[in-house]
């Protein structure tokens, strides 16, 4: 009985089939959202402004680029180092050499009371 009532109350699935257009205009979209907000990152922005590149140049610029180079440009953002990497390494490698002469006894850091 239970069965016969919940069969009777199944609502029709409407389906649309999706044109190839309408899907690369979505990828694009959401492409170039990516990009936008990689170069709304302040230490982008900051980059930018070293080489004389407005906030809305920049902009203007992705909104002119074709599917391609905003899937190649968002592809490149995911290669790029994040910010402040270099300094963690960096600081990184000076402890590291700091411990080692302090055990080759070069240094005396740590001493001992």
């Amino acid at each position: 009985m239970i069965g016969l009532l919940l069969a009777a109350m199944t609502l029709p699935a409407h389906a649309q089939l999706v044109s190839t257009g309408d899907a690369l205009a979505l990828e694009t979209g959401q492409l170039e959202q990516r990009v936008e907000a990689f170069l709304l990152r302040d230490d982008v922005a900051a980059e930018l402004a070293q080489y004389g590149i407005s906030h809305e140049r920049a902009m203007a610029r992705v909104d002119n680029m074709s599917a391609a180079e905003l899937e190649q440009l968002s592809g490149r953002i995911d290669e790029l180092p994040a910010a402040g990497d270099g300094v963690i390494v960096i600081a990184g490698i000076v402890f590291v050499v700091l411990i080692i002469l302090e055990l080759v006894g070069v240094t005396d850091i740590f001493k001992s009371a």
